[in-house]
């Protein structure tokens, strides 16, 4: 149904060609830095899917640039905290002694859509280390921007989110809504109004599988897409459609800057 609803909403087929040019015009230039967060079912009809979606946005920003994606995956966790849905305690010990150790080559993506888990796969994409929160990037900087990622508080100042900024990154909301927005996380950091809680996750150290506990901060997303909305009624932000798909397009830092003073007051 998925496909057949893609044809209906589109005239012609979208390409790598013509996605890239519709980058371009929005924007989107050789050089730049994107963060993507997508939803490929909000599309019309991709000649290629998921891999047009990604070799589009590469020619856009060529290697010169860097292409970003959040490639979480947040099921490589502490079982006692899963909720929507749990599952019964006494499947906790097996779940403890059985689950694979985190691995960035072969861990997949969990709800992340099938562009994120797509890329993370592709050649000369690098993937970072934390075994929840990852990013995954490809160009000029993916090696800065996904090396040294903490454990502790995976989406602050020592996340790839945070060196993001310091390239001057753009976000790109390509079918999704602010809820999506992983760079509103970094905001909530940086506003120091968080409650601070404690996770755990299966790593690997010195061949040895071990839970390792680290601290994260609680987070609702859904609070993002109020505040999103605000953010863009404030700047008169005017929303696009790439390959069919509504889509934002945002500077990383001003609207990183206004979400952590709206979330401090």
């Amino acid at each position: 149904m998925g496909e057949k609803r893609a044809i209906r909403k589109t005239r012609k087929p979208h390409t790598v060609t013509s996605i890239c040019k519709e980058l371009h015009n929005q924007g989107i230039a050789k050089g730049d830095t994107v963060i993507l967060h997508s939803a490929l079912g909000q599309a019309g009809w991709v000649c290629g899917g998921d891999v047009a979606i990604i070799k589009a946005f590469q020619e856009a920003v060529t290697e010169s640039g860097n292409l970003v994606m959040a490639t979480q995956s947040t099921n490589v966790s502490d079982p006692a905290k899963w909720r929507n849905p749990a599952v019964p305690k006494d499947w906790w010990p097996a779940i403890y002694e059985e689950m694979p150790a985190y691995d960035p080559e072969e861990t997949p993506t969990f709800f992340m859509g099938i562009i994120p888990e797509t890329f993370r796969k592709m050649k000369d994409v690098k993937r970072s280390s934390h075994p929840k929160y990852s990013f995954s990037a490809w160009g000029s900087d993916a090696e800065f921007i996904t090396e040294k990622h903490a454990l502790n508080f995976g989406f602050g100042e020592q996340s790839p989110l945070a060196r993001l900024y310091e390239l001057h990154a753009k976000i790109v909301l390509f079918g999704v809504d602010h809820n999506k927005n992983t760079s509103l996380h970094l905001a909530e950091h940086r506003a120091k109004t968080f409650r601070i809680q404690q996770e755990k996750s299966p790593v690997m150290v010195r061949g040895e599988k071990i839970w390792q506990s680290y601290d994260e901060i609680t987070s609702n997303s859904e609070d993002f897409i109020a505040i999103g909305h605000d953010y863009e009624q404030k700047i008169g932000h005017q929303p696009t459609t790439i390959a069919g798909a509504p889509t934002k397009i945002f500077e990383m830092r001003g609207l990183v800057d206004y979400v952590s003073g709206v979330i401090s007051e």
